[in-house]
């Protein structure tokens, strides 16, 4: 399974299962995967609860961050990224955030690797 993927769905579901609102930014390489998984939630969640939006992230994040209305960001990528991320938001003291930094990028190497 694809690490992040197994990640944003590991952070999504309990949101939905605390009665949450979520809106998922979908990945633009790869997101068909996640595209059809939104509609599957959407067909199984009352009308409003799962809500996704498409696009770069930097064209359609912050718009998003800047009207305030974001209670919660669940990140996975950059630190530099996810720095941006919060300062867009009006209040970013009051925001509470879960990074999960360089995830897409995870490597083990193990003291045989070279050898």
């Amino acid at each position: 399974m694809n690490y992040p993927l197994n990640e944003t769905y590991a952070t999504l579901i309990p949101a939905l299962l605390m009665g949450n609102v979520v809106l998922m930014k979908i990945p633009t390489i790869g997101g068909l995967v996640h595209l059809l998984t939104m509609e599957a939630f959407q067909k199984a969640l009352p009308p409003g609860a799962m809500n996704f939006v498409s696009g770069r992230g930097r064209d359609t994040m912050p718009i998003l961050m800047e009207t305030g209305k974001i209670d919660s960001l669940a990140f996975i990528g950059g630190s530099s990224a996810a720095d941006e991320l919060i300062r867009q938001h009006p209040h970013p003291h009051r925001l509470k955030v879960f990074l999960q930094l360089e995830a897409k990028n995870m490597g083990i190497f193990l003291p045989d690797l070279f050898q």
